[in-house]
């Protein structure tokens, strides 16, 4: 799945700014069970952690599935999941038509 996730990134003009970093942010802070978050900008990727006020694999899922519906390009999105223990590890992008898009890592704990 990796070189999956790999391939569609690299058909994406990734791009990264101060206005989507706040969309992401909203996206995050709109919902209860999120009890912190940050998101980082670094080599034109965003780097997103999330920390729950009760983890389970369930609210990951339930978190990140809210986030994704509120960001993502309607054209086209893609993810892949990683459970690693006591976190759960997002490989997230989207892009509009003209394959302008956007990718996230993010960690949700």
């Amino acid at each position: 799945m990796v070189s999956v996730m790999n391939e569609y990134v690299s058909k994406i003009n990734l791009t990264a700014n101060a206005m989507t970093q706040g969309i992401l942010n909203t996206a995050l802070n709109e919902q209860a069970e999120v009890e912190q978050s940050s998101v980082l900008i670094k080599s034109n990727r965003y780097i997103v952690d999330v920390h729950l006020r009760n983890f389970s694999i369930e609210n990951a899922v339930s978190v990140i599935n809210a986030f994704m519906d509120k960001t993502r390009y309607h054209y086209s999105s893609f993810f892949i999941r990683f459970n690693e223990g006591n976190r759960v590890r997002y490989r997230y992008a989207s892009c509009k038509e003209d394959k302008e898009g956007f990718y996230c890592d993010v960690v949700i704990s």
